[in-house]
């Protein structure tokens, strides 16, 4: 029997809303020393993050990508919380459409 993949909950907020919550396989963030990768079950970490892009792999198939400025990240219990200054949201358009009436508050979520 094929076991399932494993996931992850992350949270990621800019200092005037949250930007996106759902489960993920894998994140990417921009952190002082280099991009650092962060998959479930990851040892728990909290790290400064630099002006670069989060690259999210969610469990619905999407690979979403925010710029994000200055913050942190920190990873503990199988859960991830990037708290940053700014972030926009560099998905597709298409991508955008995707997330329909979630688009007008600058957050969506998976279906988990």
């Amino acid at each position: 029997m094929a076991s399932e993949k494993p996931t992850m909950k992350v949270n990621i907020v800019a200092a005037d809303r949250p930007i996106w919550s759902g489960t993920a396989y894998s994140v990417i963030i921009p952190a002082s020393n280099g991009q650092m990768g962060i998959l479930p079950e990851h040892e728990p970490v909290l790290t400064v993050i630099e002006h670069g892009s989060v690259r999210v792999k969610s469990t619905s198939g999407h690979q979403h990508v925010f710029t994000v400025t200055d913050g942190f990240a920190a990873f503990d219990s199988n859960s991830l919380t990037v708290a940053v200054e700014r972030c926009t949201d560099d998905e597709e358009p298409q991508d955008a459409a995707d997330s329909g009436a979630s688009a007008g508050s600058g957050a969506s979520a998976d279906a988990e």
